[in-house]
């Protein structure tokens, strides 16, 4: 397979304006061999890659018919693939190809049958929500016996666990249990539990009837089909051990002859092994092609440690694959910027810079400094201000990619003294920017429905899942087979088997609801009437149900301003520049005119975790890592400090989104003592309140 260099001119027509791509980018279009790409922010990484896949799809059908596999951590960057190529080349979203996240190619290729085959239902939901209302009940349902009284309950053993040997009672310990339940993984053979990292428990040879009861539980919960997202990983690895997997295998190295993974960094461990599992083994024929940036694995505990989930084919056999491709050219960066964002490194492997070669106006950052709360409008309105001294908001383009303010920590519980952007910015909703098909409380299911859509289409699957989680609160099972959940289409077929008139009039009742929602903007209106139809009328439908345990869980409150763009948290001023709020997981992978990075405190400050110290010995001189604030390329990041790394990855991330201006908004009592040094490596120093 080679690319056509009259389908490559072609690309370069549609994606890049018909400029021509720089050696680095062709390098890795033309490479059709196993090689791992390593890319710097706004080098157009994503954009060689659509370019690859428009070329390939221009040489479909492949030989033998095989097909392409493309896959990416979130549905987001699926989404903006599908965006682009989809009216191009339709046919690279058709059999034999796939294009979807690792969790859908996972669940409909490997875990679904293996949930069937291994215990007896295919996958029903496949949802952490679900799943942390099945662990709650579970727990609450559980008989608490005090330590030292005999035999130990699993409630107070888990508690223990928890808890650390703290007596700490069910409701403060609530969220811990949800995640500690989430985590546990079965293997049946060794017959060994694990509950996350904590620890390993094995029964084999002595009865415990806790883990047992915990054991049968969770298997319970596969049987009816319910898995947390982890668990699709855990079914899927267990049955891929099976001898009879090799068949699997096969049929799906023959199926996809290449294999792109998008930001391969945001893959956890159990995903990233599944496609090695599969794809990467001793008689494979497929192409795998891993294309990322180790520095901006933000998205997962595990992804932290990327160089350990993503080691590249070069540095695991470098005699096998001599190299490992990379760009280090960023289209997106002016120098000074692209100076500055070097310096936040994490892992750097031979050759890898960060090296800004925009040709645009090169403005130097903004170091904005402020006292509190009581200045955060005044914050705003200084970023503005520089948006319109340098003219940004003029041009289009500059528009189009938008004026964000982001931060680390965006919402705290009520009362912390913790900075976050909420405290600051009280209009930012984070709920309201996920894209979830279920939810703590029912009048979020008419609420926080995918605001994206053209159509009726997600508001009427909102609505229908809501009258779902009821029956599911209330443990009201399909009437013909009492094991079997309801489901959206089994509870419609329900309504249809009542008669013609009472399904013609349900789906007339559903079509207003989602009009007033949608069009009229109803919302309480439609609360009301939705909430008396499952509490006044559900029980015509099918006569044992009853409101006895989902009563909280309707009645809960949700403040949601809908006045406000809460969806994409859009605070638009009077000058009529449109500001956007998010957290710096939100604005991954996004292309900003202008961006203001706002301090906040996750454990402590960003400026408390770069200033790094480490005490010497008579033999071993005190370590003052260098700050990357301050243009310095770090040195501090191989002595492994957790909250150090994380705040190099993540201010990495939100320093490099900005084409023109970065501003890092920053306490006063922060920066006093540094203001010498910001001034001396380049940074404009802004005063808020002068």
């Amino acid at each position: 397979m080679r690319i056509d260099p009259l389908d490559l001119r072609r690309a370069e027509e549609i994606f890049i304006d018909g400029e021509e791509f720089d050696n680095e980018r062709k390098k890795f279009i033309n490479n059709m061999d196993t090689v791992d790409l390593l890319a710097v922010p706004g080098s157009g990484k994503t954009t060689a890659l659509l370019a690859k896949l428009f070329c390939l799809a221009k040489q479909m059908p492949l030989d033998k018919n095989q097909g392409v596999l493309v896959l990416s951590h979130t549905n987001h960057a699926i989404e903006e693939i599908e965006k682009v190529l989809k009216p191009l080349c339709p046919q690279l979203f058709s059999y034999p190809n796939f294009v979807g996240t690792v969790q859908s190619f996972a669940n409909k290729f490997v875990a679904n049958q293996a949930c069937f085959e291994l215990y007896g239902s295919y996958i029903h939901k496949n949802d952490d929500e679900i799943f942390f209302y099945e662990a709650e009940s579970f727990f609450r349902r559980l008989i608490y016996s005090p330590r030292g009284h005999q035999p130990q309950s699993l409630k107070s053993k888990l508690l223990a666990l928890i808890n650390a040997g703290k007596n700490v009672g069910f409701p403060e310990a609530q969220i811990n249990v949800r995640n500690f339940l989430k985590n546990c993984s079965f293997n049946l053979v060794e017959r060994k539990i694990t509950i996350g990292n904590q620890t390993k428990l094995k029964y084999g040879g002595v009865t415990e009837p806790y883990y047992i009861e915990l054991e049968q539980w969770k298997l319970s919960l596969l049987s009816q089909g319910i898995l947390s997202y982890k668990d699709t990983f855990d079914v899927s690895k267990r049955y891929l051990n099976q001898g009879s997997s090799s068949e699997l295998k096969a049929i799906l190295q023959h199926r996809f002859k290449y294999v792109f993974i998008d930001e391969m960094q945001d893959l956890d461990f159990d995903q990233a092994q599944l496609i090695e599992d599969i794809f990467f083994t001793d008689i494979s024929e497929t192409i795998i092609q891993r294309i990322g940036d180790r520095n901006q694995a933000i998205y997962s505990s595990t992804s932290l440690h990327s160089e350990e989930v993503w080691k590249t084919r070069n540095e695991i056999d470098p005699e096998r694959f001599n190299e490992d491709l990379s760009l280090n050219n960023s289209h997106r960066l002016t120098p000074i910027i692209g100076s500055l964002v070097d310096g936040f490194v994490l892992n750097r492997n031979e050759g890898y810079k960060v090296v800004g070669c925009s040709n645009r106006n090169a403005i130097a950052p903004h170091l904005l400094v402020y006292k509190d709360e009581s200045e955060a409008d005044i914050l705003k309105e200084k970023f503005i201000n520089l948006i319109k001294h340098y003219g940004l908001e003029k041009d289009s383009k500059n528009v189009e990619r938008g004026f964000h303010i982001i931060a680390w920590t965006t919402e705290k519980e009520e009362g912390s003294e913790r900075w976050h952007l909420r405290k600051l910015f009280p209009e930012y909703s984070r709920e309201s920017r996920q894209k979830k098909e279920d939810f703590d409380c029912l009048r979020k299911y008419l609420f926080l429905f995918d605001h994206s859509k053209q159509t009726f289409e997600s508001i009427r699957k909102s609505i229908l899942n809501g009258i779902i989680r009821i029956l599911r609160i209330e443990n009201i099972n399909v009437t013909e087979n009492p094991s079997k959940k309801f489901r959206k289409s089994t509870f419609l077929q329900m309504i249809k088997s009542k008669g013609d008139k009472y399904y013609e009039s349900f789906k007339i009742r559903l079509y207003g609801w989602c009009h007033s929602v949608v069009v009229e903007k109803n919302y309480e209106t439609v609360f009301i009437d939705y909430s008396n139809f499952i509490i006044n009328e559900l029980s015509d439908l099918i006569p044992d149900f009853r409101i006895t345990n989902s009563g909280a869980f309707i009645n809960k409150e949700f403040d949601f301003n809908i006045t406000e763009l809460v969806e994409h948290n859009e605070v638009k001023e009077d000058n009529d520049v449109l500001v956007k709020l998010g957290s710096i997981h939100s604005v991954k992978g996004q292309t900003h005119c202008a961006t203001m990075y706002v301090e906040t405190e996750y454990y402590t400050s960003e400026i408390d975790k770069l200033n790094v110290f480490v005490k010497g010995t008579r033999k071993r001189p005190d370590f003052i890592g260098k700050n990357p604030l301050f243009f310095q390329e770090q040195n501090f990041s191989d002595l492994k400090k957790t909250r150090s790394n994380e705040a190099l990855k993540m201010m990495y991330v939100g320093f490099s989104r900005p084409t023109d201006l970065l501003c890092f908004a920053v306490r006063r009592e922060k920066v006093e003592e540094y203001i010498e040094e910001f001034t001396e490596s380049g940074w404009n120093i802004v005063s808020v309140d002068d």
